[in-house]
C-alpha cells in the first residue's frame, strides 16, 4: 500500500499519530483538544453516563457527517475537512455530541470525509461501551458502501470502507439506515470543526479570513448564517440590506458565492435596521405567495399582502361579486381587479365608466401609466418600463415573458406575435 495512503487511512482511526511533530500534528493537535471526549470522567461505566442501566443493552443511534470545504486561510486557499457526531438513545434524544478537525490532504475528499466521519463515529461509541447501534447515513452511495450494495471506485474510500466493516463486526448488532430526524446540528458541528481550522494569531489577537472580501477580521467579527452555516463578516452582512436587493423585490441571501440560502429575518437584527427587517419580512412573505394569488390591500394605510386562495372564502357565490375581497387587515372591501374600494351594484366594466373611479388613485396611476408608455404585467400587474433594446420582455417580479409592444406571452422564450424584436 502506498505510503501516503496508509497514513491517510491511519489518521482516520487513530489519535496516536496526533503526537507527530510536524506542521500538520500541530493543527491537527489543536483541533483535537477542542473536541476531545474527557474518557476519564466516564469512569469506565458508559451506559450510566449515557442514562441507561447498566445490566440491559440497549440500541444507540449514531449520526455522523463529514464535511469538505475550500477555505482562505490568511493569503491561501486549501481544502479542509470537518466531521460531526452525534450519539443518541433509542428515542432520539441527544446524549453526546463532538467535533473534529483533520487537515489530511488524503481525506479531502467527499466520500473519504463522510467514511472517516463514520470511523470515528463507531470508534467513539466502542470507547463509550456501547454494543447494539444503528447508524444513519443522509448520502445514499455512502449507505450503499456501507451495506455493501455498492463498491467504491476511489481507493482510499474503498480501504476506510474495509475500516468501516471491521469496525462493525465489534458491536452484538449494527444496522445502517438512511437519516431518520434532522441532522442539522452534526452539521453544524462539521462545520464549526473546519471554522476551527481557519484561524491563525498573529501576536495576542486571532484572526480568520472573510470568503467575502477576504479581509483578516476577528472571529467575533463573523456572522455565521443560519441554515448554510457560512461564517461572513459583519461588513458584508449589511451589503444585502444597504443594497436595492429587497427594495427591487428579492429577498435577502447569504452573500456568500453562489450561496442562495436565505436570511433569518430574527437573526439579522444585529446589522439591519427596523425597517430594512420589516421589508425583509414582507419579501419572504412574498415569496411563500405564487405571484398570481398575491393581493395588496388597495387602502394606503395598509398595503397588506393576503394570498387570494385565503381571500376567496370570504366571499360569497353572487357572480356580481366574483372579483370582491376583504382585506384580512383593516377590513376594507375591495375590486382585485379595479384595486379600489368595492363599487356595490356596479360591475367592474360599469365602474371603470362612473365618476367615482375617475377620480380614483387607481384610474389616475393607469392614465400616468399610459402617458409614459408603460405596460403592465399580463400575470401580476406589475407596472414595466422599457429602457430601450429588444422589445422581449422578462417581469423582475414573476420573470412572465411578454412582448412589450402587444402583450402577447413568450412560449419557449420566443415571442409568439408578428412584432418585431427591436420595436421598428
Amino acid at each position: 500500500m502506498d505510503n501516503n495512503l496508509e497514513l491517510a487511512i491511519k489518521d482516520a482511526i487513530t489519535a496516536d499519530d496526533l503526537k507527530r511533530v510536524d506542521q500538520e500534528s500541530k493543527y491537527r493537535l489543536l483541533a483535537q483538544k477542542e473536541t476531545k471526549l474527557d474518557l476519564d470522567s466516564l469512569e469506565n461505566r458508559p451506559r450510566r453516563i449515557l442514562g441507561e442501566s447498566s445490566t440491559t443493552t440497549h440500541t444507540y443511534r449514531l449520526n455522523t457527517k463529514g464535511l469538505v470545504s475550500e477555505e482562505l486561510i490568511k493569503d491561501d486557499t486549501m481544502l479542509v475537512v470537518g466531521l460531526g457526531l452525534s450519539l443518541c438513545d433509542s428515542h432520539d434524544n441527544t446524549k453526546l455530541e463532538i467535533k473534529k478537525a483533520l487537515r489530511n490532504q488524503k481525506l479531502a475528499h467527499p466520500e473519504a470525509a463522510e467514511l472517516a466521519a463514520i470511523i470515528h463515529g463507531l470508534k467513539w461509541a466502542l470507547e463509550l461501551g456501547v454494543e447494539s447501534i444503528q447508524f444513519f447515513c443522509d448520502d445514499s452511495n455512502i449507505l450503499g458502501y456501507v451495506t455493501r450494495k455498492a463498491a467504491p471506485n476511489e481507493s482510499i474510500a474503498a480501504k476506510l470502507l474495509e475500516q468501516v466493516s471491521l469496525l462493525q463486526t465489534r458491536f452484538t448488532s449494527f444496522q445502517a439506515l438512511a437519516v431518520s430526524r434532522d441532522i442539522s446540528s452534526v452539521i453544524k458541528l462539521a462545520k464549526d470543526a473546519i471554522a476551527s481550522q481557519t484561524r491563525w494569531w498573529e501576536g495576542d489577537t486571532e484572526y480568520e479570513s472573510c470568503p467575502v472580501c477576504y479581509a483578516y477580521v476577528s472571529p467575533d467579527d463573523k456572522f455565521e448564517v443560519r441554515g448554510c452555516f457560512h461564517r461572513i463578516c459583519v461588513t458584508c452582512m449589511r451589503k444585502p440590506f444597504s443594497s436595492e436587493q429587497l427594495v427591487r423585490g428579492n429577498t435577502a441571501i447569504c452573500p456568500y458565492p453562489d450561496c442562495e440560502n436565505d436570511l433569518v429575518p430574527e437573526d439579522c437584527r444585529g446589522f439591519a435596521d427596523a425597517d430594512a427587517i420589516t421589508l425583509m419580512i414582507q419579501r419572504k412573505k412574498e415569496k411563500a405567495i405564487p405571484v398570481k394569488d398575491r393581493v395588496y390591500c388597495p387602502n394606503p394605510c395598509c398595503s397588506f399582502l393576503m394570498s387570494d386562495l385565503d381571500l376567496i372564502r370570504h366571499v360569497g357565490n353572487n357572480p356580481r361579486q366574483s372579483e370582491a375581497r376583504k382585506c384580512m387587515e383593516c377590513g376594507l372591501s375591495f375590486c382585485k381587479k379595479c384595486h379600489v374600494p368595492w363599487h356595490y351594484k356596479k360591475t367592474c366594466d360599469e365602474f371603470k365608466k362612473s365618476e367615482s373611479y375617475l377620480k380614483s388613485d387607481a384610474a389616475l396611476l393607469e392614465s400616468f401609466v399610459k402617458t409614459q408608455g408603460w405596460k403592465k404585467c399580463s400575470q401580476c400587474q406589475s407596472i414595466v418600463q422599457h429602457g430601450g433594446g429588444c422589445k422581449q420582455m422578462t417581469c423582475r417580479h414573476c420573470k412572465h415573458e411578454f412582448c412589450y409592444t402587444c402583450g402577447a406571452a413568450c412560449k419557449k422564450k420566443k415571442l409568439t406575435c408578428k412584432c418585431s424584436r427591436s420595436g421598428k
